[in-house]
């Protein structure tokens, strides 16, 4: 009976010392903290720079001024002209992501100094028909698709131009015989791509178009011409292309991701 006993407990120990070794055996899997996904909601403010085309098309309607002014046989094509330059601007906007989605809302204003010049059709030997253009504006909505840090978006709303039109003669082409300066509004398609380099901080790539329809512009007599107002259509489109940096102000920081 004792050696029964005595065999019993070595039994007994040989298996609750087993079942310890192999509770100590296995080790608790570490603990692996989410990894943060970039979030592209929040406010941001940047700036920009690029270049700028612009088209234009005149014709003199039939209206009673230009009836008046000597035009009879209106309305006819008086010619366009194209012009390219610089712009430099700012911008301010917010976004809010939700999932893959951005949504957002931007304002911009950019300057430049685009210019152009056709013979006027009504006598292309005297008179030359003249554009400028100093700046746009474009208030829009943005919906993108982000992947993580990049971010692929489109663009729609309202566009602004400060205009002038006037008519001068074909000998001193830079002096106005008749003179319109014009706001312009029109609307605006865009689409872009924007990488987040840092937390705060991305860079982005642009193009938009903007159409500003047509438009009755009346040009003033200026005081070195003695002559009447006379009227014309200008159509307008410009297209734009900017690279810009952009400085986000965050609203919650990083997402962090579930699993």
């Amino acid at each position: 009976m004792k050696k029964f006993a005595l065999a019993a407990a070595a039994i007994f120990a040989l298996f609750t010392g087993a079942a310890s070794a192999a509770d100590m055996a296995v080790k608790a899997r570490p603990v692996v903290a989410p990894a943060p996904v970039f979030s592209w909601t929040g406010f941001y403010i940047g700036v920009h720079g690029g270049g700028a085309w612009f088209d234009k098309a005149w014709a003199a309607p039939l209206t009673p001024l230009n009836i008046a002014g000597g035009c009879p046989g209106c309305p006819i094509s008086v010619g366009g002209h194209t012009g390219s330059s610089w712009l430099a601007g700012a911008q301010a906007g917010f976004n809010y992501q939700t999932g893959m989605w951005v949504l957002g809302v931007e304002v911009d204003g950019s300057w430049t100094d685009l210019r152009g010049s056709n013979a006027n059709a009504l006598a292309p030997a005297l008179l030359r028909n003249n554009s400028e253009t100093r700046a746009f504006a474009t208030a829009a909505g943005r919906v993108g698709i982000a992947a993580n840090r990049a971010l692929f978006y489109v663009k729609g709303g309202g566009a602004w131009a400060d205009d002038t039109f006037f008519v001068s003669s074909a000998a001193a082409p830079n002096v106005p015989l008749q003179l319109s300066d014009s706001t312009r509004w029109g609307w605006m398609v865009g689409v872009g791509v924007e990488y987040a380099f840092t937390n705060n901080w991305s860079v982005k790539a642009e193009y938009n178009h903007l159409d500003f329809g047509t438009h009755t512009e009346t040009l003033q007599p200026q005081p070195n011409c003695a002559c009447a107002a006379f009227q014309y259509d200008v159509r307008q489109t410009v297209d734009l292309v900017k690279v810009g940096l952009n400085y986000r102000f965050g609203w919650a920081g990083p997402v962090v991701a579930k699993y």
